[in-house]
């Protein structure tokens, strides 16, 4: 998980025609198909092709996710609120899906982090051999909401953890030598290639993995 930037994209316009009170966002009854194609690309420009929870590579299948629920017990005027718009994975183990399953544990969503209005690296560290671990020195509401966010997205599960671990170490085999030459700069070109080097693999799968090893390294 790491910071989007909402106003990369803009908030599509086929949004204004509808309404929670009058259309169901589960049929395409009302035309709301074409609608969710537009709202895919926005997100995508967004997002990239990566999960807004997990940073796993999306595909085909990759669903459009409500972060406030949108049935009538939570936040169903939020059904069609951009700002309350993902692109998530289609897993059933974690991110999206996992969060809102049927008989899962009860969570506010207060207390998650919300990857387009909070920075998510003030609150997670993402461990070179795939763990994902609170941050020190948090305060405790702080720690509540980067321990919560672990939890209900499930982002500690085995198969994530793999995944970040297999990123990392494809990442230093494409180019071995490429953290001990940043290492040899002096300090104010070594700030310099290490900026430049996040911003080539920002769009890679768990980037959040990588780079804050390359911050921790370097």
């Amino acid at each position: 998980m790491h910071k989007l930037d909402r106003t990369l994209a803009a908030r599509p316009a086929c949004l204004d025609n509808y309404d929670h009170t009058t259309h169901k966002w589960g049929t395409d009854n009302d035309g709301i198909g074409p609608c969710k194609h537009t709202i895919r690309r926005a997100l995508e420009v967004i997002q990239g092709r990566r999960c807004a929870y997990c940073e796993g590579p999306l595909y085909d299948g990759a669903h459009i996710e409500h972060f406030r629920r949108k049935n009538p017990a939570h936040f169903p005027e939020l059904t069609f609120e951009w700002t309350n718009l993902f692109l998530s994975c289609q897993s059933r183990d974690h991110c999206g899906h996992y969060k809102d399953r049927r008989g899962g544990a009860s969570y506010s969503p207060d207390d998650l982090i919300k990857p387009d209005v909070d920075d998510p690296d003030a609150f997670l560290y993402f461990h070179s051999n795939g763990e994902v671990r609170v941050r020190g020195k948090l305060s405790p509401c702080q720690a509540t909401r980067a321990t919560e966010t672990i939890r209900v997205f499930a982002l500690d599960h085995p198969t994530l953890k793999a995944d970040r671990r297999v990123a990392v170490a494809r990442y230093l085999r494409s180019d071995p030598g490429n953290v001990d030459a940043i290492l040899e700069l002096e300090p104010e070109d070594r700030e310099f290639f290490l900026k430049e080097e996040l911003k080539a693999i920002s769009d890679k799968p768990y980037v959040s993995a990588i780079r804050h090893f390359l911050e921790s390294a370097i």
